[in-house]
């Protein structure tokens, strides 16, 4: 008789290989041949976040470094480790765990991504990340002394690189880095750095031509006019992130072969005139003459009172509406008609990031009653205000629902609205707590 505990291992494997967080260590428990079944699973990726920091200086919790230094045979299935936060006794990062956490990632010969963006942390675990072959990502806080960002460029075969913060001994290092992931690298991300000027980004480029994804956002002497004169060796390009300034140059006049470009993302920083939105209006015309198939556009204000006024919204649906799928509009506003244009206009449109009106919810709903394709609304305002503020409730949500009847998933700060419709064509709606959010996730990098 075949029982569920029974199964061939690999069928467990793969069943085992769709759960994620508090449900792999549940079905560790139940028999022996579960706990088998999902260890590669339960050890593919370790994530030490601030939660899971708060007990170990107590003694009440272990990490997951010390578990796998304990049951060595366990580095084998560990590809992934994302490192958040590190426990500290009197404000000095705890000693054994920078222990654990070395030791492990030394034994941990498959490892294939290495993510840590905690301050000043990364050159303890540098030793333990040399000869790492298989080791493909790479996420780091990058402010390193020469001696330490030497140690860093002898790791080769990246396909995927992010500096954030980075000083100038590492960006310093930069081209000849670069060089050696010339074959390699696909995917560059440079956040947060003050020094990186245009000759060491015009050097980093030449040495890249495979670039899929190109972000430099908060870069402040590396604005969006030097980056576009450089893009022509990067034709590849189908992720783009910049900082949009309000400076005065003019746009390189070589027009941009960017045909490949699907996920584009426009971080605006200015405090002067001209307006924002004429200059990203300038900047989407430029990328428009590529003629690029865009799937997904976001937009970053550095202020919420600003409205991406129609014109801009104009221009981007009338050359995108046919492919758009993904639109998100962070700190800012967009108008009523603007909500209405996207939502009649873009055929295809299946997720919106914007700040739901709590006020005028009834208005809103209404707007979006003009999309057939929208299936999720992300709620980027967090409504923080010093009078009461009205928020979702079932039958607010209900109502949206009806209104769009696409729309299957709303999520809030901390929720996750979800919709479904009964034999009877009524709408049900299921509220479930939104599961936290990876820590120091780039708001701009594309997502699935």
């Amino acid at each position: 008789m075949v029982s569920a505990d029974n199964l061939n291992l690999d069928v467990l494997e793969v069943i085992f290989s769709f759960l994620s967080g508090n449900d792999l260590p549940a079905v560790a428990l139940v028999s022996q041949s579960f706990l088998v079944a999902v260890i590669p699973r339960l050890y593919h990726t370790i994530s030490y976040r601030i939660r899971q920091g708060k007990g170990y200086a107590s003694g009440e919790t272990i990490s997951p470094f010390a578990a796998v230094i304990a049951h060595p045979h366990l580095a084998i299935h560990v590809q992934n480790i994302e490192i958040s936060t590190v426990p500290t006794v009197k404000s000095v990062v705890h000693p054994v765990f920078v222990r654990e956490c070395r030791e492990a990632l030394r034994i941990c010969k498959n490892l294939k991504s290495f993510k840590c963006i905690v301050q000043n942390v990364l050159p303890m675990f540098l030793p333990a990340l040399q000869e790492k072959g298989r080791l493909n990502t790479l996420r780091i806080y990058a402010n390193l002394t020469t001696t330490q960002a030497t140690m860093l460029v002898n790791i080769t075969g990246l396909e995927s690189l992010s500096l954030e913060f980075a000083s100038w001994n590492t960006v310093d290092l930069l081209p000849s880095w670069s060089s050696s992931l010339s074959r390699t690298l696909t995917t560059l991300s440079l956040y947060m750095i003050n020094v990186l000027h245009e000759d060491i980004f015009a050097s980093v480029l030449g040495n890249l031509p495979n670039l899929v994804g190109l972000h430099v956002v908060g870069c402040p002497k590396l604005d969006h006019v030097a980056i576009f004169k450089h893009l022509t060796k990067t034709p590849l390009l189908e992720n783009l992130s910049i900082t949009v300034t309000e400076t005065t140059k003019p746009l390189p006049l070589i027009p941009l072969a960017l045909h490949h470009l699907r996920n584009l993302a426009l971080d605006a920083k200015y405090t002067m005139q001209p307006s924002p939105v004429t200059v990203l209006a300038s900047v989407l015309t430029y990328l428009n003459s590529s003629s690029p198939s865009l799937s997904s556009f976001a937009i970053k204000m550095p202020e919420r009172k600003v409205v991406v006024g129609e014109p801009f919204i104009d221009l981007l649906i009338d050359n995108h509406q046919s492919t758009l799928r993904r639109l998100a509009f962070l700190d800012c506003g967009v108008s009523r008609e603007s909500i209405i244009k996207i939502c009649k206009k873009c055929l295809r449109l299946e997720r919106l990031d914007v700040a739901i009106p709590m006020k005028e919810l009834a208005a809103f709903a209404m707007n979006i009653s003009h999309s057939r394709t929208l299936r999720t609304i992300v709620d980027v305002d967090n409504h923080v205000d010093h009078s009461m503020q009205p928020t979702l409730t079932h039958d607010t949500v209900r109502l949206m629902m009806i209104q769009c009847r696409s729309l299957m998933r709303i999520v809030t700060n901390r929720r996750i609205w979800t919709g479904k419709v009964d034999a009877n064509n009524n709408v049900i709606v299921s509220l479930e707590k939104r599961p936290s959010r990876r820590h120091g996730s780039l708001w701009f990098m594309p997502r699935d």
